[in-house]
């Protein structure tokens, strides 16, 4: 009995040491860049690389043009038009003017001469159209705003979860190199018949599971770090097994929310919401341009032709000026364009009360994902201090002969899982926040 006693306490003074040397070796795998990150970094990297990102504002620039050519419309046009025909028989390519002046006849002849052409009055269309273009670009502004908050949030969460899954790691790793530890003391004792192979076996058991652990929490760090690349817009041309050394840890920090302030944010900045308003407008001004093509259109017109005749050779020129206009008396299909207008005008609407009532729902679960998981928070750090005393004990109890292998691995995996539980809470946590964000339209305080 003593002779176990003094091994198991010789054990355990060799185990302090070599759990050091092999949790600095453990935790060099993955391999952490050396320059530092912070989140900060990372979103402005990604708004200006993403090519998600870029693509979303080179629509912008689109509507842009779609707005100047509608504002174009209000100019006047101006055209050259020219023409040359050869025909079999001569044709009066200029026809009498009178009982006096013949016409003049030719089988070979041309033109050339400018048109200008003034719209006056077009039943509201062009100056509709240039609002419906102006609308149309507020709206795809607040798309690209809707696609940077999503490459924004998911940034932010992938970062996190790296943090979270290097804090796993180092966890484990630890647990890895006391079972390794453990394995040796037992399996010395084992040869000297001090204890019973099944004890041996619970050993190996175990650490061969927290060796998968760690295997798959490295595979997790790594498919991370390739997202958040990914996000930022880099190219994967690095060492897949180059990790981001990150610097912002998530922390408890107390987050003021609240609802009512938070449904009047995201009716001020969410971009959801915000085009849905604008889808309002855009509505309006379609179903103006539909009912302006019932109205009379009215266009003024000036021109210069001159002609030519080769055979025989005659050229003459004329000029013209006038108001041309039209009056739609029965055309089916306009009626048709301004129903389906009446009724897109009512669909934007019925889509801002949807979009309203989501606004809702989202910033309820984020509140509530917000108050679960910091409630999570409090209770697993509390575990977390009780199993690591437990394990304590465990062990002294293991090393002074007084306590069983298996309690003592009991205690190791429940030390471990309270760790990683609170690991995970304050993962959650930080992404509740973010989901808030998101859901109120405030993602941008993240770039303070």
């Amino acid at each position: 009995m003593k002779m176990n006693m003094h091994m198991r306490k010789t054990g355990a003074r060799i185990s302090s040491i070599t759990v050091v040397c092999a949790a600095i070796a453990s935790l060099a795998a993955p391999l952490y860049a050396a320059d530092q990150l912070s989140l900060k970094e990372c979103l402005n990297a990604a708004l200006s690389q993403n090519p998600v990102i870029a693509d979303a504002k080179l629509g912008i620039e689109t509507t842009e043009k779609s707005m100047e050519s509608a504002q174009g419309k209000h100019w006047p046009r101006l055209t050259a038009d020219g023409s040359y025909i050869k025909r079999q028989d001569p044709l009066p390519f200029i026809p009498a003017q009178s009982a006096k002046i013949q016409p003049h006849f030719s089988n070979e002849f041309s033109s050339l001469g400018l048109t200008l052409f003034l719209p006056l009055y077009q039943g509201g269309q062009v100056t509709n159209g240039v609002s419906l273009a102006e609308v149309r670009r507020d709206i795809q502004e607040q798309v690209a705003r809707q696609t940077t908050y999503e490459i924004m949030a998911n940034v932010v969460n992938t970062y996190y979860k790296i943090i979270q899954l290097r804090q796993l790691r180092e966890a484990a790793a630890a647990s890895v190199t006391a079972l390794e530890e453990q394995q040796k003391n037992t399996k010395l004792l084992l040869a000297l018949g001090r204890i019973a192979r099944v004890d041996f076996l619970k050993v190996e058991v175990q650490l061969a599971n927290e060796r998968q652990r760690l295997l798959s929490i490295d595979e997790g760090i790594k498919i991370a770090a390739s997202t958040l690349r990914y996000l930022r817009g880099e190219a994967e041309e690095k060492d897949e097994s180059e990790v981001p050394n990150l610097t912002d840890v998530p922390t408890e920090r107390v987050f003021p929310a609240d609802f009512p302030i938070g449904i009047s944010l995201a009716r001020k900045h969410r971009p959801e919401y915000l085009s849905a308003k604008q889808g309002i407008k855009e509505a309006e001004f379609s179903r103006k341009i539909a009912f302006g093509k019932l109205l009379p259109s009215v266009n003024a017109f000036a021109g210069y032709l001159q002609q030519y005749g080769s055979d025989p050779w005659y050229k003459e020129g004329n000029w013209q000026t006038g108001i041309s206009f039209s009056i739609p008396l029965f055309d089916r299909s306009l009626y048709a364009d301004l129903s389906r207008e009446r009724i897109q005008e009512k669909r934007a609407k019925e889509k801002l009360d949807a979009i309203d009532n989501q606004i809702g729902l989202d910033v309820k679960n984020a509140l509530t994902a917000l108050a679960e998981s910091k409630g999570r928070i409090d209770v697993t750090k509390g575990a977390v201090e009780q199993a690591e005393e437990s394990f304590r004990i465990e062990k002294q109890k293991y090393d002074s002969g007084a306590g069983t292998m298996v309690d003592l691995l009991l205690a190791q995996a429940a030390s471990l899982n309270a760790a990683a539980n609170y690991i995970q809470s304050l993962f959650d946590y930080n992404a509740a926040i973010v989901a808030y964000r998101k859901a109120t339209g405030t993602l941008e305080d993240y770039l303070k």
